[in-house]
């Protein structure tokens, strides 16, 4: 009995159709190596393809290939778990990478990647067992998605490699689906609509993740731009207001004093901008302790009782007549109220109405929660300026509220106590709402 013939004889072992020759082990990609360390995966049928494909439609390089050749390049991606995991592994990116862009890579480093026969030299020999073993982890992997595989990738590395470590695999990159394969035609009815149901979800699970790694870049830049601006420009600043003071002290005309003042209240503005965005960045620890928001809501309103009067705006604060405990940094959530008073007071300008209030939600459809509304009489929000008022910068002042470096804050504030923040529409004017969990 020859070794093909063998193998077929045992098929009836494994829960998958057809032999492990049929299932197509034609040898193994190059090491991953670390530390010293190197693991070995399978060569599948349909990585053999796809590598063949990548290695020739590598001539235009790296994002500038054809379309057609990153398509079946994914699509590889979607069938063969020891492919995805090895371009993963290779991915020298960040920890997010969406499917066309991992694709793109791998087929303008496919042939630097596979040149180097060295390799084949020093690869272990591939036992039955083996390959009993890949087409075990292979069939298990067609009952889950692509997305889980990842949790799967240390048995596929041990099976040719010591043993990992955890931390390694956990900061994988994440992948994004954004490019589906199209499902086969020839499938079942029933299976034909679990593709397709599983492809839609993909969808719903990339623009999830596009959005989560839009806001991860976005703290990102902020953080550097934050760090650049705090060495770069604090401290000129502070030789300028230093000076200026001196200055001004030294100045006997009351009018060129009082421009010199002017100097060090803008110095002071500019140094409060770049707190507030280091904050928003980098802001520090949550020191919770258990609150009454009655009570904050009451401080916020006295504080800017006389400040709303300076501009005619009556100032109506309301809490509730029983206690709203919450575990909350006490300075944080104050000072959250305090940003959403102020760019209030600033859209009316003079001569409007701001109401603090509170309200307790609950129900059978969401856990309860205590709401801090902020409702003014000024000119409200634009639908694009309401799309990004929470963003550090962003200019509304066509709405009449400022650069919006203060509700950026508030978001982020809201953020680290698991609560949301939100602007819309009174009839008059707009609210604001914390929503903080009970």
């Amino acid at each position: 009995m020859n070794a093909v013939t063998s193998l077929r004889d045992q098929s009836n072992e494994f829960p998958f159709p057809g032999s492990v020759l049929e299932l197509g082990w034609w040898g193994v990609l190059p090491p991953i190596s670390r530390d010293g360390k190197r693991w070995w995966l399978p060569l599948s049928d349909t990585a053999m393809v796809a590598i063949s494909t990548a290695i020739s439609g590598s001539d235009a390089g790296w994002r500038d290939v054809n379309p057609l050749v990153v398509s079946r390049v994914t699509s590889a991606f979607l069938e063969d778990p020891p492919l995805l995991l090895y371009a993963l592994l290779r991915w020298p990116g960040d920890e997010f990478v969406s499917a066309t862009e991992l694709a793109e890579w791998f087929i303008g480093a496919a042939p630097g990647e596979f040149a180097d026969g060295e390799w084949i030299l020093v690869a272990p020999e591939v036992t039955n067992a083996h390959q009993h073993r890949w087409s075990r982890l292979l069939a298990r992997s067609r009952t889950t998605e692509p997305n889980e595989w990842l949790a799967a990738a240390a048995e596929w590395l041990q099976v040719l490699g010591p043993a990992i470590d955890s931390d390694w695999i956990e900061h994988l990159p994440a992948v994004i689906w954004d490019c589906i394969a199209e499902p086969k035609r020839k499938l079942e009815g029933s299976r034909l609509l679990q593709q397709w149901a599983r492809a839609r979800e993909r969808e719903l699970v990339a623009e999830s993740s596009l959005s989560a790694l839009a806001e991860k870049r976005k703290l990102a830049a902020a953080k550097q731009l934050a760090y650049g601006l705090s060495h770069e420009i604090n401290n000129p600043l502070a030789n300028i207001s230093a000076r200026a003071q001196q200055l001004a002290r030294e100045e006997a005309d009351p009018q060129r004093q009082q421009s010199l003042q002017q100097i060090v209240q803008q110095v002071y503005r500019a140094h409060e901008m770049i707190a507030g965005l280091m904050f928003f960045a980098n802001p520090p620890d949550v020191d919770r302790e258990r609150v009454d928001l009655n009570a904050l809501v009451e401080a916020a309103g006295e504080e800017f009782d006389a400040i709303a009067a300076e501009f005619d705006i009556r100032l109506l604060a309301e809490t509730l007549p029983e206690p709203a405990m919450v575990t909350v940094d006490r300075a944080m959530i104050l000072e959250a109220i305090r940003i959403l008073l102020r760019n209030s007071i600033e859209a009316i300008g003079s001569g409007g109405t701001v109401v603090l209030s509170m309200e307790r939600v609950e129900g059978p459809s969401r856990d309860p929660q205590w709401l801090i509304h902020v409702a003014d009489s000024g000119p409200g929000l634009s639908v694009e300026a309401s799309k990004h008022a929470f963003d550090p910068f962003y200019s509304g002042r066509e709405a009449g509220r400022g650069l919006g470096l203060g509700l950026c804050r508030a978001y982020r504030v809201a953020q680290l106590h698991d609560a949301t923040i939100r602007l819309s529409g009174g009839l008059a004017g707009c609210v604001a709402t914390i929503a903080i969990p009970d």
